[in-house]
């Protein structure tokens, strides 16, 4: 009996986590308007970027920032010469990233490049970079009344914004209860990522990428709708200064996640902006296995550090922290525990033997998706999309195991700030 009910609730549990929440929240009413109204600050913006290795991309994301800066409302801006500064911190880049970037800062006042000789991690360089900020603009600029811009950007050196997506992530600061705001990332193939023209409605490439992005997109923009975004996307995403966490870990993996739920903390709210759209070029297969793992280790340090949240005391946001991150993380265990607990013969008295045939099915359901995914796992690009079910199977089932190794990873203390740059684009 023990293990019937431990098997029904298993399955009762990633039932829940993969089908019932994403409807629940669906049909949870929208939170309403606070009428809260910060209309009358004017802002002033620092767009902060570390790069490890850039050197190809850096002088476009550079151009791309001006450009994205120089399109801004001025009516909505503080009354400076440089209402908005561009922070580049290179980690001890062995290219010549650095050489390139003050090239480009040589052109336009407004950038500032700092080089680290040795290598500090993401999280280091961005904590250096806020600090610099709040100091003496530098270059003869004069120090803006306060210190540094009120709201801070956050983006990637291998991303691009497209037209206007700077002005949407700003324009939510009119609210004062909002403290931060999330971007839409968009994948897209490397020859189709064109800095100068940036309207394309380029779909992403690859079947289980398309679904993964379009399923969380729906997600981050319903949970925006009923209280606030968990974390944020670290392509593309605005926070107010004062509630930047200065005390992250210089080793944080997800920085992205944990700067966006540390604003949630502080009590504001975190935003989905679907209109602030950043391109990234796909990254190539042949770094998935990598790239899945070290952030499937940040996920299990991240719930660490977020775990004030998953108090009842944040209502319906604990809800959703519970249901779409924590349980997802916790799926590869669930669905290794299920494994075991159909397997096991029943221990009952008077129930020796093997185990029920109701209790085998998920045994039998797990085999038929493992073996799916195998399938998935040996089609061609051409026949990928006529395949898709078995593809997305593949997908799946790879986050998973990359998701257990990653907690193993994060079990042995194996957590470091520093990254390697993913490649893009196909093998």
């Amino acid at each position: 009996m023990f293990l019937d009910l431990a098997v029904c609730f298993l399955a009762l549990v990633l039932a829940y986590a993969w089908i019932a929440y994403p409807l629940i929240l669906a049909a949870v009413p929208r939170r309403r308007s606070t009428g809260e109204d910060g209309s009358a600050d004017r802002l002033s913006v620092d767009v902060l970027v570390a790069a490890y290795n850039e050197e190809e991309c850096i002088a476009a994301r550079l151009q791309n920032l001006v450009a994205a800066a120089g399109d801004l409302n001025p009516s909505k801006l503080q009354d400076s010469n440089t209402p908005v500064r561009i922070w580049l911190g290179v980690d001890g880049a062995s290219d010549g990233t650095a050489e390139a970037a003050r090239q480009i800062a040589s052109k336009h006042d407004g950038i500032r490049v700092h080089e680290f000789e040795e290598r500090r991690g993401k999280v280091a360089v961005l904590k250096e970079l806020v600090a610099l900020s709040m100091e003496s603009g530098g270059n003869g600029v004069e120090q803006r009344e306060g210190g540094g811009g009120n709201v801070l950007v956050f983006t990637d050196a291998n991303t691009i914004f497209r037209a206007g997506a700077l002005g949407s992530l700003l324009r939510h600061f009119d609210d004062a209860k909002v403290g931060g705001v999330c971007g839409r990332l968009i994948l897209v193939p490397a020859t189709q990522q064109d800095p100068t023209s940036q309207h394309s409605n380029t779909p992403i490439p690859r079947p289980p990428e398309a679904a993964y992005w379009h399923w969380e997109n729906w997600l981050k923009r319903r949970e925006s709708d009923v209280d606030s975004c968990l974390g944020a996307n670290g392509a593309i995403y605005a926070i107010r200064r004062e509630l930047f966490w200065e005390a992250i870990p210089d080793n944080t993996i997800v920085d992205d996640f944990v700067i966006g739920m540390k604003v949630r903390e502080q009590d504001r709210r975190m935003v989905y902006e679907p209109e602030a759209l950043a391109e990234e070029e796909v990254p190539a297969q042949s770094d998935e296995w990598h790239r899945r793992v070290r952030i499937g280790a940040g996920d299990y340090q991240a719930l660490c550090l977020c775990r004030r949240c998953l108090s009842p005391g944040f209502g319906r946001f604990a809800w959703m922290f519970w249901s779409h991150k924590v349980l997802r993380w916790l799926t590869p265990h669930i669905l290794l525990l299920l494994s075991l607990a159909a397997g096991m013969p029943a221990c009952d008295a008077g129930h020796a033997g093997g185990p029920s045939t109701w209790r085998a099915l998920p045994i039998l359901a797990l085999l038929v998706f493992v073996a799916s995914g195998l399938v998935g796992a040996m089609v061609s690009e051409t026949r990928r999309a006529a395949l898709k079910p078995f593809v997305l199977c593949d997908h799946f089932l790879t986050m998973q195991a990359a998701l257990f190794v990653g907690f193993l990873r994060f079990c042995r203390g194996e957590l470091s700030g520093a990254w390697r740059r993913t490649p893009r684009g196909a093998d």
